[in-house]
């Protein structure tokens, strides 16, 4: 019988985040279609394309801070060392597999490779699980300092469309969320890793703290690079601590969407929606799709950069 549900149960999940996807990419396309085009090709520039090409450097070296997090976490649970650039290249290659519809496809060509090199596949399924949930903590309280420090707020419109929903407890509302999800990730981690205790050594705490760095770092270089297209190339009154909040809250969108492949139109959505109301849909909507290109561009290249590392004959992969 649990046979038959868990089936249904993921092709459920999928069929909503393909809903979902829909009605996102929906709301993109009516804002793209009725961006006036005069004042598009006024800012949109040929002299962009260096600065389009160093963003794409940039976040290929921050996806290799994330497989740098991962080797650690796979490592913790593994219970030794693992070759550092096999790792990575098992990460980077494997990112543009998770446009495939079900965005659960990357996962499943991690743990086709990395099982290879000895970590067992429901060690590898958890260091992804576990993966997910410190970016998500560490997201939240990212949101939560910027919210507590009035580094980011929302419009007015969104402000009392929020309060109308809460009964006009707005503040107590929103911080409650953030809280909540802070607590009851802590207390996962508590749980998860609890089985782990003989593991929990210096070095193994050494490799929390280094995947908590990496994440934070992670999170601003991305913010940096956002900025960057809102602020500089679009011209746009924008803080750097406002955007680093936002792209926050657009990555881990993507983990909240289930099924969405490679989060497609679940961020533009949440960009246009927190920003038109201040800035207007044009820029907003140009902004993100230059900053999805961006993305999508350096996951295609971290292909063959992986494939360096991590050759069909994974025995013969490079060791440095």
């Amino acid at each position: 019988m649990e046979n038959n549900k868990k089936p249904l149960k993921k092709k459920i999940i999928e069929i909503l985040g393909w809903v979902i996807s829909a009605a996102a990419l929906y709301f993109v396309y009516n804002n793209v279609i009725n961006i006036d085009l005069e004042v598009a090709k006024q800012k949109v520039s040929y002299t962009w394309i260096p600065f389009i090409v160093l963003f794409i450097a940039i976040y290929v070296v921050l996806m290799g801070f994330l497989a740098t997090g991962w080797r650690y976490m796979l490592e913790l649970l593994h219970g030794s060392s693992l070759p550092k650039w096999r790792i990575i290249g098992i990460y980077t290659k494997t990112q543009i597999y998770k446009y495939i519809p079900s965005n659960l496809m990357h996962v499943i060509a991690r743990i086709y490779f990395a099982t290879q090199l000895g970590p067992s596949k429901s060690n590898v399924v958890q260091s992804y699980f576990l993966e997910i949930v410190f970016m998500v903590l560490i997201g939240i309280l990212i949101i939560l300092f910027s919210t507590l420090t009035g580094s980011f707020s929302l419009s007015e419109e969104l402000i009392n469309q929020i309060r109308d929903f809460s009964g006009g407890k707005l503040k107590g509302f929103s911080l409650g969320i953030l809280i909540f999800g802070a607590v009851a990730i802590i207390f996962y981690l508590v749980k998860a890793l609890k089985n782990y205790k003989s593991s929990l050594n210096k070095g193994n705490l050494m490799r929390i703290v280094k995947l908590i760095l990496l994440l934070i770092g992670f999170f601003i270089g991305m913010g940096l690079v956002e900025y960057f297209v809102f602020h500089n190339l679009l011209g746009m009154d924008i803080t750097f601590l406002y955007v680093i909040a936002l792209f926050t809250i657009t990555w881990l969108g993507m983990f909240v969407i289930p099924g969405a492949p490679g989060g497609i139109g679940i961020r533009e959505f949440i960009v246009i929606t927190l920003l038109s109301p201040i800035f207007g849909p044009d820029d907003p909507t140009i902004g993100i799709i230059i900053f999805r290109v961006i993305t999508v561009l350096g996951d295609a290249l971290l292909l063959p950069l992986g494939s360096v590392f991590l050759p069909e004959d994974i025995s013969e992969a490079k060791e440095i």
